[in-house]
């Protein structure tokens, strides 16, 4: 990851793996007049990265304003949603409510989604310590994609190869093959269609 020593201004946008969090953090400093930025090594690093696409006086105005946590709605309201289509806003919504009655919920946050898009919805269990990942949506400057993280697919073959297309393609089309790591992941493997 480059970090380029680059004069922060509050017009900077906040995007991960281009500013380091040092730089930020200076940056909040010197604007709030407090040494101290919320101290532990990654408070700090987990909340400028849940700002990623704001700018920083957006998020220094939340940071001296901290709001209470917002609805899906409320966030795709944020300019720095402007690069999602509107189908695709109604898809998160509807997918929100959704996961959110089975029990999943995206904790109010989101962040940068590091090397894969510019940010990332991350839903976990509630009501458990360790919050399993259930889905990641990314969102792109043109496009979403979410990943589902499901277990024993196998136990549905017979559902997902007789399912109408647009859900069964979602199980079997390439652009969900992940590219992004270097085999350090154990993905999932299963079989429809003999495929």
């Amino acid at each position: 990851m480059s970090k380029n020593k680059k004069i922060l201004a509050e017009d900077t946008v906040i995007v991960w793996g281009t500013i380091s969090v040092d730089e930020y953090r200076k940056f909040f400093q010197q604007a709030t007049g407090k040494k101290e930025i919320m101290p532990g090594s990654m408070v700090f690093q987990n909340w400028i990265f849940s700002q990623a696409g704001k700018t920083l006086k957006e998020a220094l105005e939340e940071f001296n304003h901290p709001s209470i946590p917002k609805t899906m709605e409320e966030f795709l309201t944020e300019r720095r949603f402007n690069i999602v289509k509107e189908s695709d806003k109604a898809f998160l919504i509807a997918f929100d409510k959704e996961i959110n009655e089975l029990g999943y919920d995206f904790g109010g946050i989101i962040g940068s989604g590091n090397v894969w898009s510019p940010l990332m919805i991350v839903y976990g269990k509630t009501g458990t310590k360790s919050r399993p990942v259930a889905a990641r949506i990314y969102i792109k400057n043109d496009s979403i994609t979410l990943r589902l993280f499901l277990n024993k697919i196998d136990t549905h073959r017979q559902y997902i190869e007789n399912a109408p297309a647009h859900i069964k393609e979602s199980f079997i089309f390439p652009d969900g093959d992940c590219t992004s790591c270097n085999s350090s992941c154990t993905p999932k493997t299963y079989t429809i269609d003999g495929i």
